[in-house]
């Protein structure tokens, strides 16, 4: 399955979520927004969202400064 997270192309080769893209980066889930193909997911349905070939994933973290 190939999705494009962040502007880059992954491949996985079983089913992931957006719950398993999250871990994979190391991030605090508490400290990111996800948008799945333009719309924004909700934290507790991040367990839900089966990746699909194609999709377009958008993790974004808070960066301090201005």
């Amino acid at each position: 399955m190939r999705i494009l997270l962040n502007g880059k192309k992954k491949i996985y080769k079983f089913n992931i979520n957006i719950q398993d893209v999250v871990k994979s980066m190391k991030v605090d889930k508490k400290y990111v927004a996800v948008a799945l193909n333009g719309e924004f997911i909700s934290k507790k349905d991040y367990n839900k969202h089966l990746l699909e070939d194609g999709d377009i994933v958008e993790v974004v973290t808070p960066h301090p400064g201005g």
